[in-house]
C-alpha cells in the first residue's frame, strides 16, 4: 500500500506497529513482528487483536480516531494548529505524544523513551493558562506540547505535586487532568466534583477528585490512566468502549449509532478477568446516573484497563448532574430497559434491563433500590461539608433537590410494575 505519512505506535514506549496514512486520507495499522513474537503481547485494543494481517480504515480508524478530541474542540486545536479537523493523521502526528492510556504516537525515527522535560508553573501562571485554555486548547501550537485527550470539553493534562502544577513537554506523562468551568454550564466544575465525591461515598469505584480554588476554580481529577511510585509515573494500558467495540467518537450515543448497555454488559462477560465485579460494578453505574439525572453517561465515559490475561472496568469518571441545566438534553444516553427518559423508569423496565443484561431481576432492583435509599442523606451530609469547605455553590443545591426528589419518585416506582412520573 503507497503511504503519504507513517507514524510508529508505541505501547509502554515500546514500539508495537505502525499506522500509515494512504492517498484519500485512509489509514492503515499493522503490529510489528516482533510485537506478535513477544510472549506478553498485548493488542492495541479489543477491536484491534493480535494478528499478522493488516487492518485497514474501517477497522483502524475508530481506535486511532478516539484518541483525539471530539466535536468543536478538536476543530478548535486544528485551527491552532493550521490543520484540518477531518485530517486524524495529521492531528495524531502533532498531538500523540501523551494520549489517554499507555499509546503513544511519533515519528518513526524518534528515540524511544519518555523524552522532554516538566515545566512549573507559579499560581498566577496556572490561573493565566486557564483563562487562555478555551483560544489554546490542549496548549496546541506551543512548542514542545503533544497532549491528546478526548471528550468534547476544554480540558488539560498536568502533573501536580502537592501545591506545584508542571506542564509536560515532548513525551513525558502526566498524573492529573484540570477542566475550568465549561461554557454555558454554569457551575460545572462544583457540580462534577460533587458527584464525583457522592459516587465515592455510596461505593462507586472513582479516582480522586476536587476543586482547585482561584480566580477561574477548576476540577482536577487524578488520571486513572497513570501510577505513580517511587517517583516515576507509569502509563496503563487503557482504552474507552468506543474504542473496544469499533465505534468512531460521534458514535458514541445509543441514539446515533453507539453502544447500549446490553453490549458493554456483554463486553464485560466476554473479556474481563473479573466479570462478576466488573458488571455489578456496570449496574451500580447505570443506576447512579440514572439517579443523579446523568443524561451524559455515554459509552466514551467508560473505559477499560488492559492487565495480563485480559481487560477489567476502569474507574468511572465524567458523572454530571445534566438535569441541573434545562438546555441540556434530558434522555440517557443509553436506554434503561428500553426506556430513556429518566422521570419514566418503572419497575417494568428495570426488570425488562435485567433481562437483556442477564442480570438476575431481584439484584437489579435491590440495587437502585438501595441506591435511591442512600442517595438523599449521603448528598444532604456531602453538601453541607462542600458548603463549609468551598462556600456555597447553587449548582449543588440544585442537585441536591433534583437527585433527592428522584431518588424518592423511583423508590416509589419500583414498589409495582406501573412508572410513577
Amino acid at each position: 500500500m503507497s503511504s503519504i505519512g507513517t507514524l510508529a505506535v508505541r505501547l509502554h514506549e515500546r514500539r508495537v506497529g505502525l499506522l500509515l496514512e494512504a492517498p484519500g486520507r485512509r489509514l492503515a495499522f499493522w503490529y510489528d513482528a516482533g510485537h506478535l513474537a513477544r510472549g506478553d503481547a498485548s493488542p492495541l485494543s479489543l477491536s484491534l487483536p493480535l494478528r499478522e494481517a493488516p487492518f485497514e480504515d474501517q477497522q483502524a480508524r475508530p481506535f486511532f480516531a478516539n484518541l483525539l478530541p471530539d466535536a468543536g474542540l478538536r476543530e478548535a486545536v486544528a485551527r491552532k494548529l493550521g490543520l484540518s479537523p477531518g485530517n486524524d493523521f495529521a492531528l495524531l502526528a502533532a498531538l500523540g505524544g501523551e494520549c489517554a492510556g499507555a499509546v503513544s504516537l511519533l515519528p518513526v525515527e524518534a528515540v524511544p523513551g519518555p523524552t522532554g522535560e516538566y515545566l512549573a508553573l507559579s499560581g498566577e501562571e496556572f490561573d493565566q493558562l486557564i483563562e487562555q485554555l478555551p483560544r489554546r486548547p490542549l496548549l496546541g501550537g506551543e512548542r514542545g506540547i503533544r497532549l491528546s485527550l478526548a471528550g468534547a470539553q476544554a480540558k488539560l493534562p498536568v502533573v501536580i505535586e502537592g501545591e506545584r502544577v508542571l506542564i509536560a513537554r515532548g513525551t513525558l506523562p502526566t498524573t492529573h487532568i484540570v477542566r475550568p468551568e465549561i461554557p454555558g454550564v454554569e457551575g460545572s466544575v462544583a457540580n462534577q466534583a460533587f458527584c464525583m465525591a457522592l459516587a465515592a461515598r455510596v461505593g462507586l469505584p472513582v479516582p480522586r477528585s476536587w476543586v482547585r480554588p482561584g480566580p477561574r476554580p477548576v476540577y482536577v481529577v487524578e488520571r486513572f490512566d497513570r501510577e505513580v511510585g517511587a517517583g516515576v509515573t507509569v502509563r496503563r494500558h487503557a482504552e474507552d468502549l468506543c474504542q473496544a467495540l469499533g465505534r468512531m467518537p460521534d458514535a458514541k450515543y445509543e441514539s446515533e449509532g453507539g453502544p447500549g448497555l446490553a453490549e458493554v454488559f456483554a463486553l464485560l462477560q466476554r473479556h474481563s478477568t473479573r466479570p462478576a465485579i466488573d458488571r455489578l460494578a456496570l449496574l451500580r453505574w447505570t443506576a447512579f446516573n440514572a439517579l443523579i439525572l446523568n443524561a451524559d453517561a455515554h459509552a466514551k465515559n467508560l473505559s477499560l484497563l488492559h492487565e495480563a490475561g485480559g481487560v477489567r472496568l476502569a474507574p468511572f469518571y465524567d458523572l454530571l448532574c445534566t438535569a441541573a441545566y434545562p438546555d441540556l438534553a434530558t434522555t440517557l444516553a443509553m436506554k434503561i430497559g428500553g426506556e430513556a427518559r429518566p422521570a419514566w423508569l418503572g419497575r417494568r423496565h428495570w426488570e425488562r434491563f435485567a433481562e437483556q443484561v442477564e442480570i438476575g431481576p431481584r439484584l437489579v432492583l435491590d440495587t437502585v433500590a438501595q441506591l435511591a435509599a442512600a442517595l438523599p442523606a449521603a448528598a444532604t451530609a456531602l453538601a453541607a461539608e462542600q458548603a463549609t469547605a468551598l462556600g456555597p455553590a447553587p449548582v449543588v443545591d440544585r442537585v441536591l433537590a433534583l437527585v433527592s426528589a428522584r431518588c424518592l419518585q423511583a423508590g416509589r416506582s419500583l414498589t409495582s410494575p406501573g412508572e410513577v412520573r
